[in-house]
This record gives C-alpha cells, sequence and structure tokens, in this order.
C-alpha cells in the first residue's frame, strides 16, 4: 500500500540506506532516512536524519537508534550493518513495526555452523570452514574473516606473519572464481529469484585493495547457467532460516555456485537494480514480509544492456566538490559541496552501463579515475575537519 497523506512514512534506517529511498520516491513512497552520511542527493530524495550532520559524527548502529527515537512512522526497514549488531537490532522494535527478518532468523544466517549444516542437509557448496588456526592454513588458502564485517572489511588471507589476536574471526577456505551476489526475495516459505549479478571487490581503480567491496555489474554474464542452481539455494535458505523480504547472498561461480554467505536484509545492490528495471523494492520488501503469497511479476530490466555501479574511496585526504556536476553524470551517494572526506573512506558511487558486459566495467573504472582527479587533496588538520 502507498503511504497516503494520512499515513506515516516509512522508517529507512542503516549506515546507508539511500538506495531504498531513491526506489521509494521513484514509486511514491514517502520514506524518512537515518544513516550515517546524509549525502548531498540523500537529503534531496526525503526527510534524513544522519551521524555525521545531525549527530555526533561516529557511526554506532545504537546511536542510528537514538537519532531516530521520537520520529512518527508506519514500519522501520533495517538495511546495511544491522546484521552485525543483534542487540542494537534488538532495539529498532523500540522505534516502531519492524519490516524485515526477525532476530532469531538473522542470528542463524549470519552463522557459519549453521550455513554448513544447511548445505549438507540442502547438497548445495559451501566452503570449509575452522574456527581455530591450524600450521596447514599456512601452506593452504584461507581467510579470516571477521563476524562483524561490513563491505568485506578485514577480511584478509592467513599468511606467515598471521597471528590470532582479540578479534572475533573465523576461517574459511578460499574457493576461485567469479565473485557474484542474488538479491532474493521470500516471505518464508516461497522464494524469488529477483537478480544475479557480479561484485566488484579490491579494484585499485576505485582506491581499494583486497577484499573491499567495490560494487556490482548487473546482470551477471552467466546468469543462464546459474539461475536453476542459485533458486534452489535460495528456496532452501528461506526455508531453513524462515528468510523474509527481500536479501542477497553472495556466491562463487565457477562453473557451478558455491554459497559464501547472507545478508540477511535489503542489500546495497538494489541501487543497481532500481537503475536498470522499475521494480517497486522497497514494496516487494513489505509485502513479502506481511507473508503475501502471489506470483511474482517482475521487470528483469532491459535486454543486451549492462549496468554497473562502483564506490570510490579516498586514496587521501581530499575535499570535495562538483556535486551537482556528478549528479547530472548519474552518480549517487555524493558529498555536499565542500565535505571533507578522510582518506579510505567512500567518496561518491558512479555508474556507467553498456551493451557488453566488459565495457560496463571499463566505462565504470572510467567514471572511478574521473571521481579521484576531481577531488582536491587537502592537507587535514583537526580545524578542517571539524
Amino acid at each position: 500500500m502507498l503511504n497516503s497523506q494520512d499515513t506515516p512514512p516509512i522508517l529507512l534506517i542503516g549506515s546507508n540506506v539511500r538506495f531504498l529511498a531513491e526506489n521509494a520516491s521513484r514509486h511514491g513512497r514517502e520514506v524518512f532516512t537515518v544513516d550515517y552520511y546524509g549525502d548531498w542527493d540523500t537529503k534531496r530524495l526525503s526527510q534524513n536524519r544522519s551521524i555525521k550532520r545531525e549527530g555526533a559524527g561516529v557511526l554506532d548502529l545504537r546511536a542510528l537508534i537514538n537519532l531516530a527515537a521520537g520520529l512518527e512512522n508506519s514500519g522501520v526497514v533495517y538495511g546495511p550493518g544491522f546484521e552485525n549488531d543483534l542487540m542494537a537490532l534488538s532495539r529498532l522494535s523500540d522505534l516502531g513495526r519492524v519490516i524485515g527478518c526477525s532476530l532469531e532468523t538473522v542470528k542463524k544466517s549470519r552463522d557459519p555452523h549453521s550455513l554448513a549444516r544447511a548445505a549438507t542437509a540442502w547438497n548445495f557448496s559451501y566452503p570449509k570452514i575452522a574456527m581455530e588456526l591450524t600450521e596447514s592454513m599456512r601452506q593452504e588458502r584461507w581467510l579470516i574473516k571477521p563476524f562483524a564485517s561490513l563491505g568485506g572489511n578485514r577480511i584478509r588471507f592467513v599468511d606467515e606473519n598471521y597471528r590470532p589476536g582479540t578479534e572475533r574471526v573465523y576461517y574459511q577456505k578460499f574457493h576461485s572464481g567469479m565473485p557474484s551476489s542474488a538479491i532474493v526475495v521470500s516471505n518464508g516459505s516461497e522464494a524469488a529469484l529477483v537478480a544475479l549479478m557480479t561484485q566488484i571487490y579490491g579494484d585499485a581503480s576505485f582506491g581499494t585493495e583486497g577484499f573491499k567491496f567495490v560494487g556490482n555489474v548487473f546482470p551477471h554474464p552467466f546468469a543462464k547457467e546459474i539461475t536453476n542452481s542459485a533458486t534452489t539455494i535460495a528456496e532452501a535458505l528461506t526455508l531453513e532460516f524462515d528468510l523474509k523480504g527481500l536479501w542477497g547472498f553472495d556466491f562463487i561461480y565457477g562453473g557451478d555456485v558455491t554459497l559464501i554467505e547472507i545478508n540477511p536484509r535489503p542489500t546495497s545492490s538494489l541501487g543497481l537494480l532500481d537503475m536498470a528495471t522499475w521494480n517497486d523494492l522497497l514494496g516487494l520488501h513489505i509485502e513479502s514480509v506481511a507473508g503475501k503469497k502471489s506470483n511474482l511479476i517482475l521487470d528483469p530490466g532491459p535486454t543486451g544492456r549492462y549496468f554497473a555501479q562502483g564506490r570510490v574511496y579516498a586514496k587521501s585526504d581530499a575535499v570535495f566538490t562538483g556535486s551537482q556536476t556528478w549528479s547530472e553524470r548519474g552518480a549517487r551517494d555524493i558529498p555536499h559541496e565542500g565535505d571533507f572526506v578522510n582518506a579510505g573512506e567512500p567518496v561518491i558511487t558512479v555508474t556507467a552501463s553498456d551493451s557488453t558486459y566488459s565495457g560496463a566495467l571499463a566505462k565504470l573504472r572510467k567514471e572511478a579515475g574521473d571521481a579521484q582527479d576531481s577531488i582536491t587533496p587537502a592537507t587535514a588538520t583537526p580545524f578542517m575537519k571539524d
């Protein structure tokens, strides 16, 4: 149901929820966003409160909740970040009716042991995991994965120099192939595959390295080969964990589909889907969480066209200019004019499209290079940062 004049807005909350706000705006839905950055384009889409501009400036999910306290709403949809903090997730009900996966679902679906058991029970591929480091891992290719990682941060290979510290981590056997992801909508018993796409991470063109997440290309160039296996996994995970609404899972494609992890909430890759299709994504989420059972009619996007998006990270401390210009170029998550950006922080999300997969990726890298060239290096001082 669309918002009416008498219906309060849907509250969207997370480290970044611009991608949902943009889709909601296209479909006439009224939302109020509470996030970290409060970017220039986010504030143009809807009412917004942000940690960076109206809060203390330090990203903390509980601070987000405090910032949202007292906001009248007709439901709360949570985005990136809350899957890693169950205490913060449990507090969302203080703000209103939570529209998303339950606390128990999030807890189980983020547990690597639960995923391993599900893979055995439902007969799909999932890499070996371990809780303790062994010497043999140094000679093989194993990943160190923090339990609370977001966007691939702090994921790295076990090597000769690695020594376990106090951070809560587990170890996962590296599986080579094409990094990929799926977007799913489900109601706890039925699941529909919304999209398949590839992932970009650790790309120097965007100012990143290692496993740091950059973005996606849609559709997946091997979608036809993957669809049946990905659908089977989506249905199995839905039944195993009672997943509801829009959610995603990451996988590796190397001739087969190997599950890596679940993101039991709307993912930032929905922003790319919003560029390519006319699907009412927030509406799909709300209705499926409510248990609606129907044959979903999804817009698959134009044939013969690839769409790409990627986050650009600052290589050094910098000052951003050109908000309007970058908006006209199709960029998203745009800083305000004159914003100071710390080295290593995301600056902007650039977009591109082309008739070929490689062409879309090449254009995206060109946009990323232009974005890096357009920010002004700065000598940081505490005064400037304030």
